[in-house]
C-alpha cells in the first residue's frame, strides 16, 4: 500500500474509534431522565422544560392529568407534584408539592379571562410564570424556598389567586374572611 493510503486508513480508523467513544459516553437527555421517573411514562407527554434555579422545571401531562416536576441533573434529584385536571370546569386548576428543597406550585388555565396568577403566603408572594402552549391551554408555575406556617391560632395563610386583565380577582383558593373558598369569584 502507498503511504498516502495507509495514512488515510489510520485517520479513518481514528475517527471511527473517537465517534464510538463519544457516543458511548453521551449522557441521557433531561427528557430521558424525566421519563425514567414519571409515574406513567407510556402516556406522558412533556409540554415544557425550562431552566429554573439550579435545575429544570418540567410541565407534562399523562393519563391522570397535568403534573410538574423539578429536576437537578448534577444531583440526580427529582421532585414531582400530584396531578391536576387538564380540563377544569371553572377554567383554573392547581397542584403542588412541598419538599424540604422546594415548594412547587403549578396548574392549568383554560379560562381566557385569566391573565395573572399569584401564590400568596403570610409574608411573601410570587407571581407565577404563565406558559402558552399550542394546545388551547395555558400552564403556570412558581416556586418558594419553603412554605410559611400559620401564626399561632390563625388559619393556613396559603392562597392561590388568578386575576383578569383589569387586575380584578377572578378565581381564588384559600381561607378568607368568610371561610374556605375555591373557585370563580364572579
Amino acid at each position: 500500500m502507498k503511504p498516502k493510503t495507509i495514512f488515510k486508513l489510520v485517520i479513518l480508523s481514528f475517527c471511527i474509534v473517537m465517534i464510538g467513544a463519544c457516543s458511548a459516553n453521551e449522557k441521557p437527555t433531561v427528557e430521558e431522565q424525566v421519563m425514567k421517573r414519571v409515574p406513567f411514562p407510556k402516556s406522558t407527554n412533556i409540554l415544557h422544560i425550562e431552566d429554573h434555579r439550579d435545575g429544570k422545571i418540567i410541565l407534562y401531562k399523562d393519563e391522570t392529568g397535568f403534573r410538574s416536576s423539578y429536576y437537578i441533573e448534577k444531583d440526580d434529584y427529582f421532585q414531582s407534584t400530584s396531578n391536576a385536571q387538564l380540563n377544569p370546569e371553572d377554567g383554573f386548576e392547581w397542584t403542588m408539592d412541598n419538599n424540604p428543597n422546594l415548594a412547587m406550585f403549578s396548574g392549568v388555565i383554560t379560562d381566557k379571562n385569566i391573565k395573572e396568577v399569584i401564590v400568596k403566603q403570610r409574608t411573601v408572594e410570587q407571581q407565577a410564570k404563565i406558559i402558552d402552549i399550542n394546545d388551547g391551554k395555558r400552564y403556570w408555575f412558581t416556586t418558594f424556598d419553603e412554605l410559611e406556617d400559620p401564626l399561632n391560632g390563625e388559619p393556613d395563610p396559603l392562597k392561590i389567586e388568578a386575576y383578569d386583565k383589569e387586575g380584578n380577582l377572578y378565581w381564588k383558593s384559600g381561607v378568607y374572611e368568610d371561610g374556605l373558598f375555591e373557585g370563580n369569584t364572579n
